[in-house]
């Protein structure tokens, strides 16, 4: 019924190639949801400098004329990286703003502001993953931007297939895995709840470890571990927290998304979870590219003035 994997990302992401590239060694990622992502994930990749992830209608304080900012919205109306959009403009920062039209697009060209406008194809703003990632990467560290084009050659031949997991579902989900796979969680947490419409949530090991452990018992959850190249110290944490959750008599489904780097694993795992999410979504007899909720609140809020 789905094919979530239809899209050519290498070609897509290709024709960003040659956009000016901006030498900052600070950084803020401003955007919602979809569009938020993105922070999460450069922040890791691009870890040799300062990467702040704006999920808010302000800016924080401290952000001044050294940082660049970057804005992120698919719709061009999220309100609130407009609003923090807006700040930055009356703050005089160097501005990147990216959209497929829009509010953003009007003020990012009545400001001369430097501007990417990305096609409004895509059937959901989660699937522009992994194509504003490499406008991002095009800019602010070129190496990487073609590492990310090297893993995406015929990258469908390399994800993980995780449907078999599907029918293993039967309640809320809470995921786990570490910070440094962080993004992989949020993305998984985020198609979950938004192809599937099932709730779920997750936690950082091993953080989690220095409170979740208590709260453990039969619960009615199921339990997802994304098993990655770990940290040997975070390895055996996850391995206690998945003995100790079976002990109790928990489901416990363990995804390998193991690859030969971060920047693989960050990537691909995060593509293989369609397998996963949109399965789930045909199995429930779901639409997974319309929301009713999120949308009744976007409704709410135009109302108020």
């Amino acid at each position: 019924m789905y094919d979530p994997f239809y899209l050519d990302y290498y070609s897509i992401i290709k024709k960003y190639e040659n956009l000016e590239e901006l030498d900052y060694k600070k950084v803020l990622i401003s955007g919602m949801g979809g569009s938020g992502i993105f922070g999460d994930y450069t922040k890791q990749i691009l870890n040799d400098r300062e990467i702040i992830v704006c999920k808010d209608y302000f800016l924080p304080k401290f952000i001044d004329k050294d940082w660049l900012t970057i804005f992120i919205s698919y719709s061009g109306d999220t309100e609130e990286t407009l609003n923090c959009m807006n700040e930055a403009i009356n703050n005089g920062n160097k501005i990147i703003a990216i959209s497929s039209g829009g509010e953003m697009e009007k003020i990012a060209k009545e400001k001369n502001l430097y501007y990417i406008k990305i096609d409004n194809n895509y059937p959901a703003t989660r699937y522009t993953f992994p194509v504003i990632l490499g406008i991002i990467l095009s800019i602010l560290d070129k190496k990487k931007y073609y590492e990310l084009l090297e893993i995406l050659k015929n990258y469908r031949e390399r994800l993980k297939d995780l449907s078999i997991f599907v029918n293993d579902i039967k309640n809320p989900i809470m995921i786990y895995t570490d910070a440094k796979h962080e993004p992989v969680a949020l993305a998984l947490k985020m198609h979950l709840n938004e192809d599937a419409k099932w709730f779920s949530e997750y936690g950082i090991i091993s953080e989690y470890n220095h409170h979740d452990l208590e709260g453990i018992s039969k619960l009615n959850i199921d339990f997802i571990l994304l098993k990655f190249n770990y940290y040997e110290r975070i390895e055996y944490r996850m391995n206690y927290m998945k003995d100790l959750l079976e002990i109790y008599g928990n489901n416990v489904l363990v995804f390998d998304l193991r690859y030969r780097n971060l920047m693989e694993e960050l990537v691909l795992g995060t593509l293989s979870l369609r397998t996963f999410t949109l399965k789930l979504a045909e199995r429930n007899n779901v639409d997974p590219y319309h929301s009713k909720n999120i949308a009744g609140l976007k409704a709410f809020l135009k109302n108020i003035k």
